[in-house]
């Protein structure tokens, strides 16, 4: 997804080129919306547009759904378009603004269970690499580490693999994730355990490996992190290793491992009798969200929640009682 030294060709270029630097300038990454607008410039020569003009025919074309194309991706790209459509009505150019977005539904995600869980594990830690070659061994260890980072603190892809050991500190056990999702920075703790296997893992990166990154998770080439696709492979080839894959209704993927931390912890929870409303705030702050309706979301469609809620609802039966046969 990397576009350095791109050089942007189209009639819209050095206006793209202003509008990328503005939104850094405000504090946005604008990785992915960077690759965006190189495909939108694509598509303006490919259309043989010459005039910087952004009007509604060609907004329409760009943002029309194509084939084995996904909702939720139309959107995104719609969505670039449409920051960039206020750009250059800002600088008092004419722009047609879309404003209509397609939605993609929302799916029941797979929430592991303990068995499953442990499963995977197993194979991640029986990995070894059949290549002989000194990275992969390396990788091989990374893997341990940051599946488990994932589950054990319920962290999204990005703020596992983008970690880099200034932000790590091992002393207090904390995690300092910076621009996260959303723009947000926030401190997440982990356990005595995990930061005990951070701690393993930071020595065995060092004198076995003999690695000095910056990352926490290097790539082949060590100034790189771990890139989404290779942690996305990776997940795929160890969980369809368990005996569980060929039996599974909906395949997981590396973001249900963050959705079974929330599951797993809010059941915890409501088993001890804690009060959720109360602590909801907290796992939402944790998780890096907006409000706690979004970490509810996690919970609302998981079957394993409705046997917890009878087991504690005492009211449900004077509320809907039990009506007698009839004579």
């Amino acid at each position: 997804m990397k576009t350095t030294g791109y050089q942007y060709q189209s009639c819209f270029s050095s206006y793209i080129e202003m509008f990328i630097l503005e939104k850094r300038a405000s504090g946005f990454i604008y990785e992915s919306e960077e690759w965006k607008l190189k495909n939108f410039d694509a598509f303006c020569i490919a259309e043989s547009v010459t005039e910087p003009r952004l009007d509604r025919e060609l907004v329409k074309k760009w943002g029309t759904l194509r084939d084995g194309e996904a909702l939720v991706t139309c959107s995104a790209r719609i969505s670039v378009i449409r920051q960039f459509a206020l750009f250059l009505t800002a600088l008092g150019m004419e722009a047609y603004i879309p404003s209509r977005y397609y939605k993609a539904e929302k799916t029941v995600v797979h929430i592991l269970s303990d068995n499953e869980i442990a499963a995977f594990f197993e194979e991640v830690d029986a990995y070894t690499p059949m290549v002989r070659i000194t990275s992969f061994y390396r990788l091989a260890t990374e893997y341990k580490v940051i599946f488990r980072l994932i589950y054990c603190c319920g962290l999204r892809i990005s703020e596992a693999r983008k970690l880099s050991w200034k932000d790590v500190n091992l002393k207090q056990g904390t995690l300092r994730l910076l621009q996260s999702k959303g723009h947000k920075d926030r401190l997440v703790y982990m356990a005595g355990d995990l930061t005990e296997l951070m701690r393993t893992y930071k020595e065995t990166l060092y004198e076995k490996h003999h690695c000095m990154s910056d990352w926490v998770f290097p790539a082949r080439e060590v100034e790189r992190c771990l890139s989404n696709g290779t942690i996305d492979k990776k997940f795929r080839e160890f969980w369809n290793l368990t005996p569980y894959a060929e039996r599974c209704d909906k395949t997981p993927t590396v973001h249900c491992l963050r959705h079974t931390f929330v599951v797993k912890r809010m059941n915890l929870w409501m088993e001890e009798g804690v009060p959720l409303k109360e602590m909801l705030p907290f796992l939402s702050r944790y998780l890096g969200h907006q409000s706690p309706d979004e970490t509810f979301y996690y919970y609302h469609q998981v079957a394993e929640a409705f046997r917890i809620i009878r087991e504690k609802d005492r009211t449900g039966e004077f509320v809907i009682p039990e009506v007698d046969a009839y004579e």
